[in-house]
């Protein structure tokens, strides 16, 4: 479960999941003045560059960035840092369900991809974790897709191959 509060991820977290796929939560850049904004150009951004660097087995990443938000500089840098290692990328829109109407979602996937320099070749999916009776068949959809895309990306053994099946998943439509 993510923190309600932004900046609670201090150092490279990672986890082993059943010696299967390895997952890194990296410290993100808050809105919020915090210890990792105030030391995000000094520390964190060379800690996570190295940590890409000295990890060549990574085969993929996901971005995950709140569809309401507005790209900064830093998610420049980090999908830049993406870029510069090679590691293929699959951008996640987080908190889809707060956007109702159709064309302001379509024109806020269109602006992040734009505003982020989103490589053409990698998708996006929307995923919100709100569940009711009222989600709509879209949002459900966006859940399976999501998973169906970790577990083949889980189950893939090499950058390349996960270059190639990211280069083929279509992005969701609005």
């Amino acid at each position: 479960r993510a923190s309600r509060k932004p900046g609670k991820t201090t150092c490279v977290d990672i986890f082993d999941v059943n010696g299967r796929f390895t997952l890194a939560d990296t410290p993100g850049y808050s809105v919020v003045k915090n210890k990792v904004s105030e030391k995000w150009d000094s520390h964190w951004l060379p800690l996570v560059d190295a940590f890409m660097e000295k990890t060549p087995w990574i085969q993929a990443g996901l971005f995950l960035m709140d569809i309401g938000k507005d790209v900064d500089p830093v998610d420049k840098q980090i999908v830049q840092l993406f870029t510069k290692h090679r590691i293929p990328l699959l951008l996640v829109l987080t908190k889809d369900d707060k956007i109702v109407d159709r064309q302001h979602r379509m024109d806020r996937i269109k602006r992040i991809r734009e505003d982020l320099g989103w490589p053409s070749e990698f998708p996006h999916v929307r995923y919100t974790s709100f569940k009711s009776n009222r989600s709509s068949k879209n949002q459900r959809v966006s859940r399976i897709q999501m998973r169906k895309a970790l577990a083949k990306l889980i189950a893939l053994e090499s950058r390349d191959q996960a270059r190639l099946f990211l280069s083929g998943m279509e992005s969701e439509a609005a």
